[in-house]
């Protein structure tokens, strides 16, 4: 259990830190995993990152598997290949993944860019599940995205997909991608 007023930094192969950080929380390992009250920003990064705390800053997460149920009061940055985020994000939310599921409450604007394998046959963007309550809008871009029925927009949201999502869901526009690559989608 970790208890500093100040700033902490954990790395190895297995990182787990629990508590509370007074300041800053910098987080590297080939598994981290972490259920701390971090008073200012938080870096984690590893294969896979497990993160169930709350952050007062801002938040900065890069990780092949992430899951993350928490409290981010900050803007949030995440880039990983399968990410499930849950809790709440009082910031922006940067997020580029390959398999995303955003549950949730999404105070500010959300960028959500599917990512995937490039080929000669098609570009892969990625899918994403969109299953929190979106109160700042903000676009989605990959291949497939699902809208779940509990799903809920406010402000503007915008989803480019290769189809329309399904479901009685509405709150958002829709525009086709078109063989494009999210990358280079003008948001």
């Amino acid at each position: 259990t970790v208890d500093v007023t100040g700033d902490a930094e954990f790395s190895g192969m297995l990182v787990r830190a629990n508590g509370h950080v007074g300041r800053d929380l910098e987080l590297a390992g080939a598994s981290v995993r972490s259920n701390a009250v971090v008073g200012g920003d938080l870096a984690a990064a590893g294969a896979s990152v497990r993160f169930t705390g709350s952050v007062e800053g801002n938040t900065e997460i890069a990780a092949a598997r992430a899951w993350i149920d928490a409290e981010l009061n900050g803007d949030v940055e995440i880039a990983g290949a399968r990410v499930t985020l849950d809790g709440r994000v009082g910031g922006r939310l940067d997020l580029h993944g390959a398999r995303m599921h955003l549950k949730g409450d999404y105070v500010g604007p959300v960028e959500v860019i599917g990512e995937g394998r490039e080929d000669e046959d098609r570009i892969r963007n990625g899918r994403a599940i969109l299953a929190g309550n979106f109160a700042g809008g903000g676009v989605v871009c990959a291949t497939h995205v699902e809208v779940r029925p509990g799903a809920r927009f406010g402000g503007e949201m915008r989803i480019i997909a290769s189809e329309r999502p399904e479901g009685a869901v509405t709150g958002y526009s829709y525009e086709p991608l078109d063989g494009r690559d999210c990358d280079r989608v003008t948001i």
